[in-house]
């Protein structure tokens, strides 16, 4: 073990490391590189999304029609949430607590809205 230990510390004093404006260089070609990559990316999925796009409503796949609903149409009626309870189970165990079950039905009634 203490030999592999020399043996990497001689082998690093043969390493030719750059120098401060080598490394500033690197780092901006690294960080030009990705940005131009980024943008290539960027502008193949948008082209390859818009011809998705495209082709779908070409076959026939934009089936969504605009319609305008008017408020008026529901002031006739108001829908009254009711809750109605069929039975409550409470169990206690020795650390007291307790766990319940509740068996809950949901309804709407319409009334009609006085005019």
């Amino acid at each position: 073990m203490i030999n592999f230990f020399k043996d990497s510390l001689r082998e690093l004093k043969h390493v030719v490391w750059p120098t401060r404006e080598e490394t500033r260089n690197y780092f901006f070609i690294v960080v030009i590189t990705l940005i131009l990559f980024g943008l290539y990316l960027f502008a193949v999925s948008t082209v390859f999304t818009e011809a998705l796009f495209a082709l779908k409503n070409a076959v026939g796949g934009n089936t969504t029609t605009e319609s305008t609903i008017d408020p008026s149409a529901f002031i006739d009626t108001l829908e009254t949430p009711t809750v109605e309870v069929s039975w409550v189970e409470v169990q206690t165990d020795d650390s007291d607590t307790a766990v319940v079950d509740v068996d809950v039905e949901w309804t709407t009634v319409e009334n009609e809205v006085a005019q």
